[in-house]
């Protein structure tokens, strides 16, 4: 009898032993991966671009608050907006969605000037004359 009870406590404390190196293994492969991503070279050189971005995008609010006022004194001149300008404002605002969303994780690709110029959407005649 005894030996029976002999080798299932043995049996439990294999399993016990099993467990615990499982266990440790696990903890094993998770930290490193931790410390991995924390001294990671890519991350942190996105980053860097993510800072750099967001500097542009400071200057590039001065451009539209530009854009918006010229915009404004060419219709106020000649009664209509201009093209070309309406043209680079699309494109500015196309490159800041390109911006936010590599900002946002929602994408890896860098935009302009790791990337051509957006061009811009091309809108339908009713947006481009202003008429509803």
């Amino acid at each position: 009898m005894k030996d029976q009870s002999q080798d299932k406590n043995t049996d439990d404390d294999i399993k016990t032993i099993d467990s615990e190196r499982v266990d440790a293994e696990i903890v094993e492969t998770v930290e490193p991966s931790w410390k991995e991503r924390l001294l990671s070279v890519e991350h942190w050189l996105r980053f860097v671009f993510m800072v750099l971005f967001i500097v542009i995008l400071s200057i590039v609010s001065y451009l539209i608050v530009a854009l918006v006022i010229l915009q404004f004194l060419w219709a106020l001149v000649t009664g209509e907006g201009n093209e070309k300008l309406r043209d680079f404002g699309g494109s500015v605002a196309c490159f800041i969605h390109q911006v936010l969303r590599f900002l946002t994780y929602n994408t890896d690709d860098k935009p302009f000037p790791f990337a051509d110029w957006p061009e811009p959407e091309k809108n339908n005649a009713s947006d481009s004359t202003g008429e509803n």
